[in-house]
């Protein structure tokens, strides 16, 4: 299991970097601002996502995980970060391709996204440690879910548009990545299995990723 983990975490950060230069060298190529957002919001996912990866790969390619939880707890900080700053260039992706913005709308995430940067600041989150806190990590996950949320409710309304069906798609594999996300919160510290579900949520986000690269 250990061997397949790693081997899925590379192909998957491989996979997700090079779509993402794809999608920039397109958006480069065809002058397209929302393109190239979208590209880098890819590459950030990936660089991100590489912080709390690649210590997990090198733990089960060699001692463990419990001799690296310093890395793990880090790197799960600032894939918290990124994670949070995907969202808005997501976002902003929708307000250039689509031309619909909202000031209400706007401020909101604004709001969600500082609070979001607040709570992962709390002590009680004990990164250094790798914490598993239930509390702060449904606490700190609280704006983050209502930032997907409006994001969904976004994509999914504009997505009835046959020239913004990418959007609808992209709703519902943000749905799938939450949902998954949200069991292995809430869930895998009671039952270790449910973990895994990190697999498809990791799988979601490069449908995203591909889904930005095919419409490119």
């Amino acid at each position: 299991m250990n061997y397949f983990e790693s081997i899925f975490d590379v192909a998957y950060l491989l996979a997700v970097i090079t779509f993402s230069i794809l999608i920039i060298r397109k958006g480069i190529i065809k002058k397209q601002k929302a393109t190239i957002i979208f590209g880098v919001m890819g590459l950030l996912l990936g660089f991100g996502d590489s912080f709390h990866l690649i210590p997990r790969i090198v733990g089960h390619l060699t001692t463990g995980l419990a001799d690296y939880q310093m890395a793990l707890g880090v790197g799960k900080l600032i894939t918290g970060i990124t994670m949070t700053v995907f969202y808005y260039l997501i976002y902003l992706f929708y307000t250039i391709k689509t031309n619909n913005y909202n000031k209400k709308i706007h401020i909101s995430i604004m709001t969600l996204i500082v609070l979001r940067f607040a709570l992962l600041a709390l002590p009680g989150n004990d990164w250094v440690n790798n914490g598993t806190e239930l509390f702060y990590g449904v606490l700190r996950n609280i704006p983050f879910a209502i930032l997907g949320t409006i994001i969904v409710i976004l994509f999914l309304h504009v997505g009835k548009r046959e020239e913004f069906k990418m959007f609808k798609q992209i709703g519902i594999w943000i749905i799938v990545s939450f949902v998954c996300y949200i069991i292995v919160v809430v869930g895998s510290g009671f039952i270790p299995v449910l973990g895994a579900f990190m697999i498809p949520k990791t799988v979601a986000y490069f449908i995203i990723i591909y889904i930005g690269y095919k419409n490119s």
